[in-house]
């Protein structure tokens, strides 16, 4: 039985991360990897068929020319057919940018994310493939913003998944007992990881839900100790091999052909990220008993002002902190009270200038 095929569409440092690591994880016969430039993609390709090779494994990776603000984009998309399909773009990533000395929450970035993902969706959804779809552009927003408004990604990976081998081998060095017996279920958004993957010990963290079991035993206390523990952390260029693994253990568990439990966030409409059962392409939430998805969903919105955001609206619009509007009036002149797919690109491009002008 043939495996399925991989669209790696963004080939930034996120992107070419994902495919070093997915080239070697003997999960896809063939992986397509897609550049503005042709060049560029063919180079990162042979790259990645090198390394995985090297270790044994020989992956079809091919490259192809695919710009999505290319009016054919759709028709190359279509013609493609994959079944997976990766995207990370964004005009910048926060931690490069020169903020000029202000102190800017995480929010303040999220146009320069927004207006191309934006931008991605209108070409995907004219493609109309039956992809599934992984959107790692701050997911655990964008993609709920994307899919309130029209067509957006299946899910995204990272931010939920990323602090839980912090978690298990605290768990399993304090019990002797093996990480790998040590599951947990946890329901949080992107603000969570920061204050848990930190070199400060957390004094409080955003809202959250959290369960660990170790065989029949209930362990969520110790795993609680987990989070608040001091854990260095780089959040540069390497950080993007941590959530590449993010992606690799996302795609497994989607690829499997038998139901592999596991966290993803950005689910449809939904704000943060939730444990899942993964099998074939699709998942389902899988709360535990005591949680309703209510509760898990109103956790999750309840971190949105860490991040600087006071809510995303139903109709897809996002509210920026009072934090979040004194920045970006400090760093702009004046402050858009809301960000939406349709005013991103402009809004993007004045925070663009602003910091590197």
């Amino acid at each position: 039985m043939s495996r399925p095929t991989l669209l790696i569409l963004s080939l930034g440092e996120l992107g070419t991360s994902l495919l070093e690591a997915v080239a070697r994880a003997d999960l896809f016969d063939t992986i397509i990897v897609a550049s503005r430039g042709r060049k560029k993609a063919q180079e990162r390709a042979n790259n990645a068929a090198i390394g995985a090779g090297l270790e044994g494994l020989f992956p079809n990776i091919r490259s192809e020319e695919l710009d999505f603000n290319d009016p054919g984009f759709a028709l190359k998309l279509r013609a493609i057919s994959p079944d997976y399909i990766f995207t990370a773009p964004s005009l910048m990533p926060w931690w490069q940018t020169d903020n000029k000395g202000i102190e800017l929450p995480f929010a303040a970035f999220t146009s320069l994310h927004l207006s191309l993902m934006s931008t991605l969706r209108a070409g995907m959804a004219q493609a109309d493939c039956n992809a599934v779809w992984m959107g790692a552009s701050y997911p655990d927003v964008i993609n709920p913003v994307l899919n309130r408004t029209g067509f957006g990604p299946t899910c995204g990976i990272g931010n939920v998944q990323e602090p839980l081998p912090k978690i298990q081998s605290y768990v399993a060095a304090k019990l002797g007992c093996n990480a790998q017996d040590v599951k947990v279920q946890m329901v949080a958004q992107h603000a969570f990881e920061y204050h848990v993957l930190n070199a400060k010990a957390a004094s409080e963290l955003p809202p959250y839900l959290l369960r660990a079991t170790v065989g029949d035993r209930d362990v969520t206390d110790i795993a609680t100790e987990a989070l608040y523990q001091p854990f260095d952390f780089p959040y540069d260029l390497h950080f993007n091999r941590v959530t590449a693994s993010a992606g690799v253990q996302a795609l497994r568990a989607l690829t499997s052909d038998t139901p592999v439990d596991t966290h993803l966030p950005g689910i449809g409409t939904l704000i943060g990220g939730y444990p899942v059962r993964c099998c074939n392409g699709q998942f389902e939430i899988t709360l535990p008993s005591a949680w309703s998805l209510d509760h898990a969903v109103t956790t999750n919105e309840a971190s949105l002002p860490w991040d600087g955001i006071s809510e995303v609206t139903s109709d897809g619009t996002i509210v920026y902190s009072d934090t979040t509007l004194a920045a970006l009036h400090t760093l702009l002149g004046k402050a858009p009270d809301m960000l939406t797919p349709e005013n991103a690109q402009t809004q993007a491009q004045a925070l663009l200038s602003a910091i590197s002008g």
